[in-house]
């Protein structure tokens, strides 16, 4: 499957670090792509994992935590990959094997944390998906995003694990009233977290003329939805149209760190669409832990530790 991609990232206006980070990689023993200008990479048949996270922490702990969730999800999936004998049995596990991938990966980051006494209390957003034999395979952890351009509409294809969006879906605040909530970065999942994750995942076909767009808040809180629409519209090459996006969270104010991978889907072996534009369902969290004061202890820890959520 040939996929066409980009990626980018930056600082923004105001912070001095950037705790954000991107990785792309072939899952084929080639080394990845993390947070470096991107290059050829073979997509065979070991499928293609792209992935975006947003680290919070003191001092430089952002950074680590962004990069070591990456770093791990990505030698988790090809430590399980290696064999291509057991590939086509792991395609129908893929789910399964991304979410062993991102529970592995909050562990290297609370290791980490446990390691170096300075990096205690870091962590971070994700959302990974994982391009392989014509489906697309979603993970989400925090308020990163996933969104889906099909047939000229704009989807969001993955849900913020906030406090604002829970209040949302409760009726007690509205869509717009959450998208400038002073509360709206606090987030009830992260890699790092001392409570246990509920990962949320989907799988979907992928399409011709489809385009995946993953970000962090600092370019989906800049940049509202109908913007996204035309601007990923306006050309068809990815790297260009990033660093458009990039461009108008600048723009907007750029008051946190920005990051997108933007994947293109134009080979001509994938299926059209068909007339009705059928679009992934938003993906549904892993069971729940049976204590509901597991999900109320994030929150308080987040509170105090950070006093909000992703930076």
């Amino acid at each position: 499957m040939l996929i066409d991609y980009a990626a980018a990232t930056h600082p923004g206006l105001i912070r001095a670090n950037n705790e954000d980070a991107y990785l792309l990689s072939a899952l084929d023993g080639e080394e990845p792509i993390l947070n470096s200008p991107c290059r050829i990479l073979p997509q065979g048949e070991a499928g293609l994992l792209a992935a975006v996270a947003d680290g919070m922490g003191g001092a430089a702990a952002g950074e680590v935590a962004s990069r070591e969730g990456l770093a791990a999800l990505a030698l988790v999936l090809f430590s399980r990959w290696a064999a291509p004998e057991l590939r086509p049995v792991l395609e129908a596990e893929m789910p399964q094997a991304l979410e062993d991938a991102v529970h592995a990966a909050s562990e290297a980051v609370v290791r980490y944390s446990h390691h170096d006494h300075s990096a205690r209390g870091m962590g971070s957003t994700l959302t990974a998906v994982v391009c392989l034999a014509g489906r697309a395979h979603l993970a989400q952890i925090g308020d990163s995003r996933a969104y889906l351009l099909r047939k000229g509409r704009l989807h969001q294809i993955t849900e913020d694990q906030t406090l604002v969006n829970d209040l949302v879906n409760v009726g007690v605040v509205t869509r717009e009233e959450a998208r400038y909530h002073p509360h709206r970065n606090i987030i009830t999942q992260a890699l790092g977290s001392p409570q246990p994750l509920r990962v949320a995942l989907s799988t979907f076909t992928i399409h011709r003329g489809d385009r995946l767009l993953l970000c962090s808040d600092g370019l989906h809180g800049e940049v509202a939805d109908d913007l996204l629409l035309a601007l990923l519209q306006r050309e068809p090459d990815p790297n260009r149209v990033l660093q458009t996006l990039v461009d108008a969270a600048l723009t907007s104010g750029g008051r946190d760190n920005i990051t997108g991978v933007l994947l293109a889907f134009d080979d001509p072996a994938l299926p059209l669409p068909g007339m009705a534009a059928e679009v992934p369902e938003v993906p549904a969290r892993s069971a729940p832990p049976p204590d509901s004061a597991h999900r109320r202890g994030l929150w308080h820890w987040f509170r105090s530790v950070f006093g909000g959520g992703a930076s």
